[in-house]
């Protein structure tokens, strides 16, 4: 697959002109919110900016097109459609992805090619990489392939992080994770990528699973968007404030400490919306509904935010 690299103007009317709001639409998610549309357990969303329209993840299968359908979503117009990791509850519907939006730049890291299997309590080994239609998908649209070696600007205003380094001692790599049947080689899930877009009152974070923690993420963000969205509110400590965070957390076997960690980290970065789905589990969406008060967004598949 040829690499190729996407960069936005710095000096296009887009890139000078005050951020418009963002809305985001949960396509898919492990729960129904709107009667009609299909659930199953995976991701899929849907943001837009008078500037730009992006694609995180496309679930299990094809569900969150005929979700986007129902919805009225025209998903034929996206820019980028940004893969947060190489599991196939993420990235099931690529190929749907490449028939249903033909010129969009499809951005996602080499890491998540590679297989990937997880090791269950009881010792089943199960695959969860991305399957040979997916990876089809991609081997058949490498030319409008963006590598995520390092954060990329995949649209005016939107970014995808690239690898998220992993400094919080809490947030390590899952131990039942392997890149072989065999589970002899640990994987690290370092294909694990977000993506950001700028709203008027701080950026909107837009996670798959937060593989790499997210509080690696926000700290992640936060730091590119200093010099990136130079324009962007600051919170007390110097660096953009995030004024939303949507999408799986992976909390589901989060400790005390971790779960106590995350809704600090999430309160000190200033953010107002906090839309945990999916991987979050309901032991974490418990803790950050009664940490979070006020800040806590209940959604699910079909679920509207606008972020002004």
């Amino acid at each position: 697959m040829a690499e190729s690299q996407l960069r936005v103007n710095a000096e296009s009317p887009s890139r000078t002109a005050r951020p418009g709001p963002v809305r985001v639409t949960l396509l898919v998610d492990n729960e129904r919110g709107v009667p009609g549309l299909r659930a199953q357990w995976g991701l899929s969303v849907w943001a837009e900016t008078p500037q730009a329209r992006v694609m995180l993840d496309s679930g299990l299968n094809d569900a969150f097109w005929r979700n986007a359908s129902a919805l009225g979503i025209p998903l034929e117009t996206t820019d980028a459609f940004v893969l947060s990791h190489g599991h196939n509850d993420h990235g099931g519907g690529l190929a749907r992805v490449v028939a249903a939006a033909p010129t969009a730049r499809i951005v996602l890291h080499p890491g998540a090619l590679s297989p990937s299997y997880w090791l269950s309590r009881t010792g089943k080994v199960d695959p969860m990489g991305l399957q040979e239609r997916s990876l089809a998908a991609l081997q058949s649209v490498t030319g409008r392939l963006t590598w995520a070696l390092a954060p990329v600007e995949v649209a005016p205003r939107v970014w995808a992080s690239g690898p998220i380094p992993r400094r919080h001692p809490l947030e390590q790599a899952e131990r039942n994770f392997f890149l072989d049947r065999a589970c002899t080689v640990r994987d690290h899930v370092v294909h694990d990528q977000a993506v950001w877009l700028e709203a008027p009152s701080g950026l909107v974070v837009l996670v798959g699973c937060a593989h790499a923690g997210i509080i690696n993420t926000l700290d992640h963000v936060r730091h590119i968007a200093a010099d990136t969205a130079r324009r962007a509110p600051r919170a007390a400590d110097g660096l953009p404030r995030v004024r939303a965070v949507i999408g799986g957390l992976h909390l589901l076997h989060a400790s005390p400490a971790r779960l106590r960690a995350t809704s600090e980290a999430l309160a000190s970065s200033g953010v107002d919306v906090v839309a945990p789905v999916h991987c979050t589990g309901k032991r974490g969406k418990r803790h950050l509904r009664e940490t979070l008060g006020e800040a806590y967004a209940d959604c699910a598949t079909g679920s509207v935010l606008e972020i002004t």
